[in-house]
């Protein structure tokens, strides 16, 4: 679904990433893991046209992303959803307009079929009609998360980009929006990409997923994978889980 190829990416003069290259698979949930400063949202803002690499190749369903006309990009992007970090709900708008702004903007559906797709996927994510009706100031962090979710969701993306969206949850939350990605992969067949610095998403729900150290990607591939290296660079949270 996804190759990237030797990408270089920067701010200024400062190199973020140098000559990375990763794939990413059908239908798996694939994580971008490294220490605070690494550059894994960088290097997913390259994915979905915020950040443009300073050099290399990102093919996304077969054709290069920042070498499109701008009218074939936003085929590209419509095939995508995004949850950004902090959910990034407008604030003046109930759940229900935020989960159907994309509709509004790139369909020519009626507002009542907008409302329906819309509530569809607010009930798929776990929210209930109430929560529908409520206004980002009166949810719960699991409940902008979830909201946020099920607007990444609303034009049936193919691939479905997550930045940290554990981040701020409990335990129990987190695990709960862990198994809402695994089961909405499993499903729907959708392809996930996620940034994350949770220690249980790693081992309950990735397939694969690559670690940035030092500008350079220091692993790509499976746990079963890298229990098999000599230097695991995961060896502290592989100690930590059997404790």
């Amino acid at each position: 679904m996804i190759e990237a190829k030797n990408i270089t990416t920067a701010f200024g003069d400062r190199i973020i990433h140098d000559n990375v290259s990763f794939h990413i698979n059908n239908a798996e949930i694939y994580g971008f893991l490294g220490g605070s400063g690494s550059g894994k949202t960088t290097l997913m803002k390259t994915l979905i046209y915020l950040k443009e690499p300073k050099s290399g190749d990102i093919f996304m369903f077969g054709q290069n992303l920042w070498k499109l006309k701008e009218s074939k990009r936003e085929e590209i992007k419509l095939q995508t959803g995004v949850m950004f970090q902090f959910g990034a709900l407008y604030s003046s708008m109930s759940v229900l307009d935020n989960v159907g702004v994309l509709l509004r903007e790139y369909s020519t559906l009626s507002k009542s079929q907008i409302d329906e797709i819309a509530m569809f996927w607010i009930q798929k994510v776990g929210l209930d009609k109430k929560a529908a009706t409520l206004f980002p100031s009166e949810l719960s962090g699991g409940m902008k998360k979830r909201a946020a979710l099920a607007r990444a969701l609303v034009l049936s993306p193919k691939i479905l980009f997550l930045d940290e969206p554990n981040s701020g949850l409990d335990p129990i939350g987190a695990r709960k929006l862990d198994e809402l990605v695994l089961e909405l992969r499993d499903n729907l067949g959708i392809t996930v990409a996620m940034v994350t610095h949770d220690v249980d998403s790693i081992f309950n729900i990735f397939d694969r997923f690559l670690i940035i150290d030092n500008k350079k990607i220091a692993f790509e591939g499976s746990i079963k994978e890298i229990k098999e290296l000599k230097n695991n660079p995961l060896k502290e949270l592989f100690q930590m889980r059997r404790g």
